[in-house]
């Protein structure tokens, strides 16, 4: 639930673009805790002080995406339907609001490693190093861009830490 939550947030950065195709699903309305949490790669004090569920509630309005849709993304990787528009937009404006990827689509991976723990209990480190070669897209729209940048990493998270 925590990494569903986290990609949740993730997706939420994302702002509109003109590739975006909007639709009209709605979100069950779930109250949530979220909690602020502080480290760094270096000496343990940039801060995350971020409402991960407040910043996916905000994307949400203007992207409407049901939580077993994002479940299914922080399980396998990937969305249900990789057509669809609107869940990728969804991502890119979580992505854009908690400051990973800039109004350009280029990926900051040192703020993808202080974000992505809340999502999943993966070290900063190797966040870096596993986010670094998705970081290189050819995408020119940015919400596939985003969404792609995301899934790179959250496969290979998936890989290494999922696989029994």
């Amino acid at each position: 639930m925590k990494t569903l939550l986290v990609i949740t947030l993730i997706l939420i950065t994302f702002s509109v673009t003109k590739c975006v195709k909007k639709i009209e699903n709605k979100i069950s309305p779930v109250l949530v805790t979220t909690t602020t949490t502080s480290m760094s790669m270096e000496d343990g004090d940039i801060k995350t002080d971020m409402d991960l569920m407040g910043v996916m509630i905000d994307c949400n309005d203007t992207f409407r995406v049901e939580m077993p849709y994002l479940d299914s993304f922080n399980k396998s990787g990937s969305f249900p339907d990789e057509t669809d528009r609107t869940p990728k937009c969804f991502v890119r404006c979580v992505l854009e609001k908690v400051e990973v990827t800039s109004e350009d689509s280029q990926f900051n991976v040192n703020r993808t490693a202080e974000v992505f723990p809340q999502i999943r209990d993966v070290p900063p480190e190797e966040i870096v190093e596993m986010a670094t070669p998705c970081a290189e897209r050819s995408e020119t729209c940015k919400c596939e861009r985003s969404y792609q940048y995301l899934k790179c990493l959250l496969e290979k998270v998936i890989d290494k830490y999922d696989t029994t």
